[in-house]
């Protein structure tokens, strides 16, 4: 449904519990089968751009109709929350460049030495 731009309001929702795209899609539906509201959802950063008309919707229904789909939502941003997030991912990747670099190391050095390398020229 179009929401025109006169008479919309806008909210950001925070999403919590999406495992994949579909997810991110099913959110989306539920959402834009309310009236008077036009909602976009981004799996990767977890969040909803909502645009609604208030009279005919209020951001509480927009809430229940992400939980009716099985998920959780909240207002706004959660500054202390994604900053944790960012740390462990952050933390995440650091780990795993530094136990993967043996591995890709040895690749390196057993394609240069005519590994497995060799026999693909050959085709």
């Amino acid at each position: 449904m179009t929401v025109a731009p006169e008479d919309h309001s806008s909210v950001r929702l925070s999403l919590d519990g999406m495992t994949c795209a579909a997810c991110a899609s099913r959110i989306e539906r539920k959402l834009n089968r309310l009236d008077g509201v036009n909602a976009s959802v981004n799996f990767a950063t977890e969040q909803a751009t909502v645009a609604y008309d208030p009279a005919r919707a209020a951001v509480d229904d927009l809430l229940q109709a992400v939980e009716a789909a099985g998920y959780h939502a909240h207002v706004g941003a959660r500054a202390d929350t994604d900053e944790a997030r960012a740390r462990s991912l952050r933390l995440r990747l650091l780990a795993s460049a530094a136990l993967s670099a043996p591995a890709n190391a040895g690749a390196v050095v057993s394609g240069s030495c005519g590994g497995w390398t060799s026999s693909a020229s050959g085709m």
